[in-house]
């Protein structure tokens, strides 16, 4: 499936992942229990992050 996205929305999007990614390294410093499912997360964040980078 394909989206119709300007610019603008696009710089949107990518701004809420990097601001999500920083909540949830904020959550890891406060809940070890579940350190490698947040970490799974983070890292699925910084992949859409990049594949978004090198699209626009």
């Amino acid at each position: 499936m394909k989206l119709d996205l300007d610019i603008e929305e696009i710089k949107n999007i990518k701004d809420l992942l990097i601001s999500r990614i920083n909540d949830l390294r904020d959550k890891l410093a406060d809940d070890q229990d579940k350190e490698e499912e947040v970490k799974e997360i983070i890292r699925n964040y910084k992949r859409l992050v990049k594949k978004i980078e090198s699209q626009i």
